[in-house]
């Protein structure tokens, strides 16, 4: 019951910041010069193989930007890369913090988010951005938070997907 009304208050706090028209425009990898990248970050060996992807995209000269989501931080172990937790984030999912609020105003030519689970603080952010085209993979048909969803049919792992948009956005 209460998680039914945290996703009724998420998603109507989202139509209503949502509001502002922002003209996307389809772009392919080789053209988008910055590039904004969410997933969620609870797997190491997934991590790592998406990390070797934004090196390779750095290596192309892309301006790459990334945020992963993780539900605690293990303490002890360091990051190579940006993050929030379930303590940056609202009762309802709403993600907060200087980072996260950087990230949001960013005007990315390609947002994409690897999450393949419905994760509510990378959904807020592929929302509420200003990026110029967004990809999700996997989302509900009817979600509007994306220009582009790829709907994997073979195995979900995170090599597949990474094909998968280098496929699509030739």
């Amino acid at each position: 019951m209460l998680n039914n009304i945290k996703h009724f208050i998420f998603y109507l706090f989202l139509r209503l910041r949502t509001k502002k028209e922002i003209v996307r425009q389809p772009v392919s990898l080789a053209m988008a010069k910055t590039i904004g990248i969410l997933f969620y970050a609870d797997d190491v060996t997934k991590n790592d193989v998406l990390l070797a992807f934004i090196q390779q995209l750095k290596l192309q000269q892309k301006d790459v930007q990334l945020l992963g989501y993780m539900q605690k931080r293990e303490f002890g172990f360091v990051y190579p890369f940006p993050f929030i937790t379930d303590k940056e984030t609202g009762w309802y999912g709403k993600p907060g913090g200087q980072g996260t609020h950087h990230f949001i105003e960013s005007r990315f030519d390609l947002l994409i988010n690897f999450s393949l689970e419905e994760c509510l603080p990378l959904e807020y952010i592929s929302a509420v951005s200003p990026a110029g085209f967004r990809i999700g993979f996997n989302k509900a048909e009817e979600n509007a938070n994306y220009d582009l969803i790829l709907i994997p049919k073979e195995n979900k792992n995170i090599s597949n997907l990474i094909q998968n948009l280098e496929h699509y956005l030739k």
